[in-house]
C-alpha cells in the first residue's frame, strides 16, 4: 500500500513539473527545419512533413539510445496510431558516426525495421549539434521526445527512458493537443 502511494505521489510531483516545463515559452518555440532520407528512401523535412497533424519526434543521439527510443516509439504508437491526426518520426542523430560506417548503420536500421515504420523512421546524418541544444541534450543514452502542434511548434519536450511518470505526463500533453485541435 505504501508502494502504490509512493508511485501516485511521484506521479502527482512529475506531472505538474512537466506541464510547467512544457508551458513555460516552449509554446511558441518554432521547430526548425531539419531534413534526412527516411529508410523508404523518401525525403523528409520536419516540420514540414508532419504540418497539420500532432507530432512526436523521438531522437536519439547513441547507439545505445536505441532500446530507450523503440520502447517510446513503441508505447506512443500504441497508444495513439490509430488516432487522426497523430504522427510519430523515430530520428536517429548519426552525424557523429564515421561516414564509412554510416552506410552499414542504416543498411542494419533499415533491416531491423518493419516495412510500415520505415517512411517516419529518419536518420539524421547533420544538425547534431543544433539538435543536442535544441533538447537540452545531456544523457547521450537518453531517448529525447519533441511533441509539435499542428503549426509545427514545440508544444512539450521531455526525455529519458520510458516511466510511468514520463509516459503519463507526455501523455496528457499529446491528448490535450489531440483534443484542443478537433
Amino acid at each position: 500500500m505504501a508502494r502504490h502511494f509512493f508511485r501516485r505521489f511521484v506521479l502527482f510531483l512529475a506531472v505538474p513539473a512537466f506541464l510547467i516545463f512544457s508551458a513555460s515559452g516552449q509554446d511558441s518555440q518554432v521547430m526548425p527545419n531539419i531534413r534526412g532520407e527516411s529508410l523508404s528512401n523518401q525525403q523528409v523535412e520536419l516540420p514540414s512533413a508532419a504540418s497539420g497533424n500532432i507530432a512526436v519526434l523521438v531522437l536519439g543521439f547513441s547507439k545505445a539510445s536505441k532500446e530507450p527510443t523503440n520502447a517510446w516509439a513503441k508505447k506512443l504508437s500504441s497508444d495513439f496510431a490509430q488516432q487522426p491526426g497523430f504522427v510519430l518520426y523515430q530520428l536517429p542523430v548519426l552525424e557523429s558516426v564515421p561516414r564509412f560506417v554510416r552506410g552499414m548503420v542504416i543498411s542494419s536500421m533499415r533491416k531491423s525495421v518493419a516495412p510500415q515504420l520505415r517512411d517516419h523512421f529518419v536518420p539524421l546524418l547533420n544538425g547534431e549539434s543544433e539538435l543536442k541544444k535544441l533538447v537540452g541534450y545531456h544523457e547521450p543514452d537518453d531517448a529525447y521526445l519533441i511533441l509539435l502542434d499542428r503549426e509545427g511548434k514545440i508544444a512539450a519536450q521531455t526525455h529519458g527512458p520510458l516511466s510511468e511518470a514520463n509516459d503519463s505526463a507526455f501523455r496528457s500533453q499529446i491528448q490535450m493537443l489531440l483534443k484542443s485541435s478537433k
